[in-house]
């Protein structure tokens, strides 16, 4: 799991590892560090570096032999910080670029970090999320990032949700500020509806997870007027 959340701030899996580890070891040669991560001891020097020079690993040389150590964790604070200062003096220029062809009107995400991403987005919104088809496995592919995204979620903004009945055994029935409605007939369905402002996002569960989001103003009004229909139908 921390790896994992170390890969999420942007380091790789390698360096990940070869962190964690002295963060067990204290102070140890490639050898050790190799041993701990197993990793293959001939390619750890050209990621030692990087984390060197990321400032996120020091050494001693103690007779002849170099001795690594990783900064304290809480210096990681800054190695974000850092990132996030670069991005904010860029960001200007960023917006003028995003101007110029203007923004598409459909994007697709693919993949476990497609899908991540756009509930990230998603979790941004400050207006109220409605759904159809909800089955709740989108816990299943985000695993541990789930519940996080949708806590964010569902302090924000209300939602109401109209779901298949194998969603009740799921962590999103849990979510406060969110009302739950149900089909009355089950049915092998993989395809989830959200609409929220002036999208529509559909989702595609089988096989490689995919969001279609579609931006226009007309076709959410469109959409949110069947929600409201089936929302009167569907069973409590």
């Amino acid at each position: 799991m921390h790896e994992e959340t170390l890969e999420e701030l942007g380091l790789t899996r390698n360096e990940a590892k070869i962190y964690l580890s002295l963060l067990k070891l204290g102070s140890a040669p490639v050898s050790e560090i190799a041993h701990l991560s197993s990793l293959n001891r001939a390619n750890m020097y050209n990621t030692i570096n990087t984390l060197i020079k990321k400032g996120l690993l020091t050494f001693v040389i103690k007779n002849n032999v170099k001795y690594f150590m990783a900064v304290e964790p809480k210096k990681l604070m800054a190695y974000i910080k850092e990132k996030e200062d670069k991005l904010q003096k860029i960001l200007p220029e960023l917006e003028k670029i995003e101007q110029i062809p203007p923004r598409i009107d459909v994007e697709i995400f693919e993949g476990k970090e497609g899908v991540k991403t756009f509930f990230m987005m998603l979790s941004k919104t400050k207006k109220e999320v409605v759904g159809f088809g909800v089955t709740g496995i989108v816990y299943e592919i985000l695993e541990y990032y789930a519940p996080k995204i949708f806590k964010k979620l569902s302090e924000n903004v209300n939602a109401r949700y109209i779901a298949f009945n194998k969603a009740k055994q799921k962590e999103i029935i849990k979510l406060k500020n969110t009302k739950f409605k149900f089909f009355p007939k089950e049915t092998d369905n993989f395809a989830t509806t959200l609409i929220f402002d002036n999208y529509v996002a559909i989702f595609n569960f089988k096989d490689k997870p995919k969001v279609v989001l579609i931006k226009d103003k007309l076709i959410s009004e469109g959409y949110r007027k069947y929600f409201e229909f089936m929302w009167l139908t569907a069973t409590p």
